[in-house]
């Protein structure tokens, strides 16, 4: 037996120096340990007692002055047995397999590596040792920004990591000896003795009343048993089958009680490692992904769009990311693996709704996202923590045309910003959202009101800039004929002119705008082309510089025009001139009327001003014949007489 077990070994250690050529085909990699067992195992070169002295050492910074140098010397020893690391990492080197630009290939490699389980001994094992040492490194590298050998450091980690949480892993002799934390140590040690007590009374209760049934079908028989191996065979008596359902009974009572010893020791020992292993696996594979997610964003060249004009649903969004649906990424795949390992982690369920979320996957984003929102109530976090997954949650549902739910949670976001500068904003957002996709014109008003009240207090305090208060006069156009909407279908028509009276009035002063700042420009070009006759007679440093400074002011001047006439493009100011020139026909003031529809030729597109001539036209004959004509288009919630 000596024999063959040395001439195995030397086998092995020829396969090694050869290369391992043929030690790991694709059908051996379930192989865990060593076979052979020519190695020594991580806890007998590195005993837990030192890794325990190192990591706390290395909570304390100042005593461990390069710690990455302190864990390799822990580490090198386990490794200094084998002959195949030193020739892998000459090959990787030479080969340059692995590359410090961490391009798309890389991570490819990295995460088949990973999945291949081949660690850097090409020896197959779960050693709780080896994983923190590695972890470690892991997160020495990230702390030096050095996230290609923390990701590296990572993978090598997590080869050594058993993702199993089962109970044969957790009372394991194996994994017991690598150890150091006592308490975890005695409660595995006696969840492994209450089911080896269990699984004892579960036999001794089945022999009990196996026997009992043997007893009595033997007496029904009239068989001769064999009770005692030194007296002879005799006839069962009532007495033995009594003394057996005792025997019986009192081995149910012994199963109760290893039952109930087992549940408890299942739920103080077993239960509480299973929760914290699954969460620990989980930051692990989280950690190791936003590396990769480092690695990733470098090699991605992305085009972004900013709309700064709009904030619910909008923002910073991908136009067009062909990477992320054709290429190997490995982030979302981690992303998958760390909620296959623990469901209930918060941040591996946000990381991976704003994942599907940025890959254009919206309904299972709106999925993952709502879960997450299920898990932070469940924590108990501020409102102000979960505001930002309330307004992820009602952007997909309006994406996915589901206005109503979207509506709740706008709500819900709203209550919950802290930020009173971005709620201002947003109060104006959820009118208009509230107003033209729900329907509903009360929450509209509500929030076009709340709006309008903090910008009366933002007019007073803020210094905004010329384009932020020219779309601030934009939006109140948009806030006061939101506003009448609610009063022309209440059918009040005195407080729908009020309104629609304040939203012409922010229109025109657009208007005003618009019309000093081309005065100005046509002034600044007068003085511009008087200043270039006088270059004609004489040139000097004075002139010179007065030119430069009035084509500057003219250039700005001309964008202020531009930027004033895109908000009114966008304005509906013949819109709410138009419903005034019903409201006053109602009202049989006709000469106002007339005046609006008049100021509507000079500001509305074709289609306006085709009804603003149709609607004249008629006025005048209303003037003329005194018949009464219903305006056009016919007002569907104008009823008899209004």
């Amino acid at each position: 037996m000596n024999s063959f077990r040395l001439r195995q070994s030397v086998s092995v250690l020829l396969l090694s120096l050869a290369g391992w050529t043929g030690a790991l085909q694709a059908d051996e990699q379930d192989q865990r340990l060593d076979p052979a067992g020519i190695y020594r195992l991580p806890h007998e070169v590195i005993p837990p007692a030192n890794l325990q002295r190192l990591r706390e050492s290395l909570l304390n910074e100042e005593s461990v002055a390069d710690p990455i140098s302190s864990i390799r010397a822990v580490l090198d020893p386990y490794y200094a047995q084998f002959v195949d690391p030193k020739r892998t990492e000459e090959e990787r080197r030479l080969g340059r397999i692995f590359t410090e630009k961490t391009d798309r290939n890389t991570l490819r490699l990295l995460i088949l590596k990973m999945m291949g389980k081949i660690t850097q001994a090409n020896v197959l094992r779960d050693s709780p040792i080896l994983y923190e040492l590695h972890w470690l490194l892991s997160k020495e590298y990230s702390k030096k920004k050095q996230n290609f050998k923390a990701m590296e450091e990572a993978i090598t980690a997590l080869r050594y990591r058993d993702f199993a949480h089962t109970e044969d892993y957790f009372i394991e002799e194996t994994r017991l000896k690598e150890l150091y934390d006592t308490n975890e140590i005695e409660r595995s040690k006696a969840h492994a003795q209450a089911k080896k007590d269990l699984d004892k009374a579960i036999e001794e209760q089945k022999k009990a009343k196996d026997n009992v049934h043997l007893l009595e079908a033997a007496n029904v028989r009239g068989k001769e048993l064999l009770f005692d191996t030194t007296s002879s065979a005799r006839k069962v008596s009532p007495n033995d089958i009594s003394q057996a359902k005792q025997g019986a009974k009192s081995a149910e009572d012994r199963l109760r009680a290893a039952e109930n010893s087992y549940k408890d020791s299942f739920e103080k020992n077993y239960y509480p490692y299973f929760k914290r292993k699954s969460r620990e696996d989980a930051d692990a594979v989280l950690l190791l992904a936003n590396y990769i997610k480092t690695s990733e964003n470098e090699n991605k060249e992305r085009l972004k769009v900013v709309n700064k004009a709009s904030v619910s649903g909008q923002g910073i969004f991908v136009l067009f990311d062909y990477k992320r649906n054709t290429d190997f990424f490995a982030y979302a795949a981690l992303l998958e693996l760390a909620f296959r390992l623990d469901p209930e982690y918060s941040p591996v369920v946000l990381a991976l709704a704003e994942e599907l979320k940025a890959s254009g996957k919206k309904g299972k984003s709106l999925d993952f996202f709502l879960k997450y929102l299920a898990l932070a109530l469940k924590e108990n976090k501020t409102p102000a923590e979960i505001a930002y997954v309330y307004r992820s949650i009602a952007s997909l549902h309006t994406e996915l045309k589901q206005y109503v739910l979207a509506g709740e949670y706008y709500e819900k976001y709203y209550l919950s910003e802290p930020d009173p500068k971005k709620k201002g904003l947003y109060a104006f957002e959820l009118g208009a959202f509230f107003d033209t996709k729900v329907g509903n014109l009360e929450l509209g008003k509500k929030y076009y009101t709340e709006w309008l009240n903090a910008r009366e207090q933002e007019k007073a305090t803020a210094d905004l800039s010329f384009p932020d208060s020219q779309e601030r006069i934009r939006m109140e156009t948009l806030a006061y004929l939101g506003i009448s909407r609610l009063y022309r279908y209440e059918k009040k028509p005195a407080l729908e002119r009020d309104w629609l009276l304040k939203s012409v009035q922010a229109y025109n002063r657009l208007r005003e705008n618009l019309r000093s700042e081309e005065e100005k420009y046509s002034q600044g070009k007068k003085e511009l082309l008087t200043i270039k006759k006088g270059l004609l007679e004489r040139t000097n440093d004075q002139d010179m510089a007065q030119y430069r400074l009035k084509s500057l002011e003219l250039e700005e001047s001309k964008e202020k025009i531009d930027i004033i006439r895109t908000r009114l493009d966008t304005s509906p100011g013949a819109r709410a001139m138009q419903r005034l020139s019903i409201l006053y026909e109602f009202e049989k003031n006709y000469s106002e009327s007339k005046k609006v529809n008049e100021e509507i030729l000079k500001v509305g597109n074709q289609v306006e001003i085709n009804l603003a001539l149709k609607n004249i036209e008629r006025i005048n004959k209303i003037l003329e014949d005194g018949i009464q004509r219903d305006p056009y288009p016919r007002d569907p919630l104008a009823g008899d007489t209004y």
